[in-house]
């Protein structure tokens, strides 16, 4: 039925109820751009310093992104001790200011300390299954942010942290456009309703064209092109695999946004679902390709 044709009532409920959607959609918005233009200038100022500046900066993160993936699994109904977690995952970050041997002697630390920790203070035989819910969190967020100082601190860090950014940023847009303007098959109806395999080959292209571009901007980083479009397509597909393994977490614990941390964008998580794992890569890759 057209506006037209409906009772006034109806029509004049109808129209307030798109001039709300309408103005909520342009608050949204504003707040998304406001945020940018604060977040960015300000991370590539951390970027740029690098040192215990970056350190600290990753520490916070780590121990609020660890917080976030608690809640959300909190609220899909699994039971991690939140606390001893968040505590553990800054420990493993902050250990990267030091090398990455540290990191994996302090994960293992965590690891044992975590399972001693469930283990007390549950005391049932769900323990292993809470401590599994309680390490998993801590070690996703903490040990990406780990290879953040890690990738700065090493040969050409800032290049490398610079590409591993603007390749998820280019794999984000290329994937929002292309979806925008032909996506129609569904990639993960289930999970994510709006993304398409459209949307997906050409956030891969995206990301696979800009690394390339940035290893013929930087040209000492790496030492052929052929790597850098393989480590291209790798962005492509693990930026998008971390993107929906945090949108399935959501839509198990039935929220919109892992949290309200950066207005207009959601929580902390909702910005570094795809690059926890591009961060990985991209350190590992940095050291296969000198």
């Amino acid at each position: 039925m057209s506006t037209s044709n409906r009772p006034p009532r109806q029509a004049s409920a109808d129209h307030m109820y798109d001039r709300q959607k309408t103005s909520a959609a342009k608050s949204n918005l504003n707040a998304r751009l406001i945020s940018a233009a604060v977040l960015i200038p300000l991370l590539a100022l951390v970027g740029w310093l690098g040192g215990i500046t970056a350190v600290i900066v990753a520490v916070l993160a780590s121990l609020i992104g660890v917080n976030e993936m608690m809640l959300l699994i909190r609220s899909a109904g699994w039971r991690p001790v939140r606390h001893q977690g968040i505590v553990l995952g800054g420990l493993v970050t902050a250990a990267a200011w030091f090398d990455g041997q540290i990191v994996l002697f302090i994960t293992a630390g965590a690891a044992l300390a975590l399972f001693i920790a469930v283990a007390t203070i549950r005391r049932n035989a769900q323990f292993i299954g809470d401590s599994f819910f309680t390490l998993a969190p801590t070690l996703y967020i903490g040990l990406p942010l780990a290879t953040i100082v890690l990738l700065r601190e090493g040969p050409f860090g800032l290049q490398w942290l610079i590409l591993a950014f603007a390749a998820t940023f280019a794999l984000d847009t290329g994937a929002y456009a292309v979806g925008r303007l032909i996506g129609k098959h569904k990639l993960a109806p289930s999970i994510s309703p709006g993304k398409t395999w459209e949307g997906a080959a050409g956030g891969l292209l995206a990301a696979t064209g800009a690394t390339i571009g940035l290893v013929a901007l930087f040209g000492d980083i790496t030492t052929a092109y052929w790597q850098a479009a393989l480590l291209g397509a790798g962005i492509g597909v693990v930026g998008q695999v971390g993107d929906l393994a945090e949108s399935k977490l959501k839509r198990i614990a039935r929220v919109k946004d892992s949290g309200i941390l950066i207005p207009g964008h959601g929580g902390l998580l909702d910005r570094l679902d795809s690059l926890v794992l591009v961060f990985p890569l991209v350190y590992y890759a940095s050291k296969i390709w000198p």
